[in-house]
């Protein structure tokens, strides 16, 4: 595998949620080379690197807007600046422009002197600047949501259990570093967004209490501050991730209850497919079970990663890297389509055998479908993991499937 490759996938461990690190490729940057900057030698050129640099801060370059660094070419630019003043100080225009500043300084002060003599427009103005502010912003999320203890870390940031304040309500808030790494998505009209607030936002729009709709977890809120993200979730009580619910049962999963789980997952990606969202990772860390009735209730969560849907295939792999469908190390891309399938038999892998799925072992039969298993359990787990992805079912298929529409109790 090459190191672009590499760069694409999370180094995460399929273990262990809390220890998990996801690896993003980031966004492309506006850069400009030194070379941009060797024909600065007059004012007509220092306006035009001046150009340059508003148009970078307005197109979006987010190493410019979080930290602005002087380059080789910079040093020029003021180089130059300080060359064409000692050189006009000396002129009688120099004379002129620095009276005509003087004048321009004189003007403004007395401006501000006559809006400063209302204290109530003063008050207004201030009111209005500081709505903005993150101070302002961290100061409301604090007087509506109490963080508790973290209960998640991933390489897309920390999550915290906490409360709503006014009703108590649970929720779990999720903290994201602001850097160059994290997904963006641009809207038709040219808004940039973080990738996963306008899935969350999205999905909120559309999702109603129906089942697959009701199986993703719902955004209650998210702050953009200055260096980092925070989304506020909602948090079923009492509920735990697949991974460790199994491990709680030591592995005891029912054959009713494993159907139970796939529907609510099949119909949950189907919602998913419908709003042309790629959530791009399932897998038994990102699948929450809500354990406060008999029958399992099954909440797919961790958007980090996803997109919407807008390619048919694509040369770049986001997600767990055990768990890569077969066609992109073979072809060099996957869709949308046979990814979900794909790992649809990685999490109910999971669930039958108790024990984690890895790609690369599977397709050299180190690790194999349990025997024991029905006809038809088989035959749909099968079909999940089929290497050629033209031959996998799709999930609307899937749902129909005779495994799931039947009573097979058999292990």
């Amino acid at each position: 595998m090459s190191n672009q490759e590499n760069s694409r996938m999370t180094l995460e461990s399929p273990r262990k949620r809390k220890n998990s690190t996801i690896d993003e490729t980031p966004r492309k940057k506006f850069k400009l080379s030194t070379g941009d900057w060797h024909y600065i030698c007059c004012l007509d050129q220092i306006s035009t690197v001046r150009s340059k640099n508003r148009k970078m801060f307005e197109h979006g370059d987010s190493t410019a807007r979080k930290k602005f660094k002087v380059s080789m070419g910079e040093e020029v630019y003021k180089s130059c600046l300080d060359h064409i003043s000692t050189a006009s100080s000396r002129s009688p225009l120099s004379e002129y422009l620095t009276e005509k500043q003087n004048l321009k300084k004189r003007s403004l002060k007395r401006k501000a002197e006559d809006f400063l003599e209302s204290p109530n427009v003063k008050r207004v103005k201030t009111e209005n600047t500081n709505d903005n502010t993150a101070d302002s912003l961290k100061a409301k999320f604090t007087e509506t949501y109490v963080e508790q203890t973290q209960i998640g870390e991933g390489g897309c940031g920390s999550v915290f259990a906490g409360y709503r304040v006014h009703d108590k309500l649970p929720v779990a808030i999720k903290h994201i570093k602001k850097d160059d790494d994290m997904l963006i998505h641009v809207d038709e009209n040219g808004k940039q967004m973080p990738s996963e607030v306008a899935i969350m936002l999205k999905l909120r729009d559309k999702t109603t209490s129906s089942v697959g709709q009701s199986a993703i977890v719902s955004m209650l809120d998210w702050y953009d501050l200055d260096e980092e993200l925070i989304l506020v979730m909602e948090r079923p009580m009492p509920a735990e991730d697949l991974f460790y619910y199994i491990q709680k049962h030591n592995g005891r999963i029912t054959m009713k209850n494993a159907k139970i789980m796939i529907k609510q997952l099949l119909k949950a990606l189907i919602h998913l497919q419908e709003a042309n969202i790629f959530h791009r990772d399932i897998k038994p860390e990102n699948i929450l079970i809500e354990t406060k009735s008999k029958v399992p209730k099954l909440y797919l969560i961790d958007f980090g990663l996803s997109c919407f849907d807008d390619q048919k295939q694509y040369d770049y792999f986001y997600g767990t890297p055990v768990h890569i469908p077969p066609e992109f190390k073979k072809q060099g891309f996957l869709s949308s389509g046979p990814t979900n399938v794909w790992q649809v038999g990685v999490v109910l892998y999971f669930i039958l055998h108790k024990k984690q799925f890895f790609t690369k072992r599977f397709l050299s039969n180190k690790l194999k479908i349990n025997k024991r298993l029905s006809k038809k359990c088989t035959d749909f787990l099968t079909k999940c993991l089929t290497v050629d992805p033209k031959e996998r079912p799709t999930l609307e298929e899937l749902l129909h499937h005779r495994w799931l529409l039947k009573e097979d109790t058999q292990i």
